[in-house]
């Protein structure tokens, strides 16, 4: 099960990473909480565009053992499906991080060193 191709809802999900940071080290725990239309049900997550789970809670906790970058999106009930969020996981014990959210032109990079 893909990503549906006609939306629910008129309102986007919203994904939000914490920490908001790209990459992570491995076995960091990252939460990711979707925000949307606050009606009552299910909240659908989706992994590299496909259906992964879904959760009664609005948000979850990924972390991973094995190097890997990873799209993320999510849908609360009656709302569309949010942009993808990608996490990178990395072994390195050192990380140049970037942030999490969309840039667009003109928009100041905040990048943060890690060891």
């Amino acid at each position: 099960a893909g990503i549906p191709c006609h939306p629910t809802g008129t309102q986007t999900s919203q994904l939000i990473s914490d920490p908001p940071w790209t990459p992570v080290f491995l076995l960091e725990k990252v939460k990711l909480t979707c925000r949307g239309s606050g009606m009552p049900g299910p909240t659908e997550w989706y992994l590299d565009e496909q259906l992964w789970q879904r959760t009664r809670s609005d948000y979850i906790y990924v972390s991973k053992k094995h190097p890997v970058n990873n799209s993320y999106q999510c849908r609360s009930p009656e709302a569309r499906l949010s942009p993808p969020v990608t996490l990178s996981f990395s072994n390195d014990w050192l990380v140049l991080q970037v942030p999490v959210r969309a840039l667009v032109e003109g928009d100041e990079l905040l990048l943060r060193c890690r060891g």
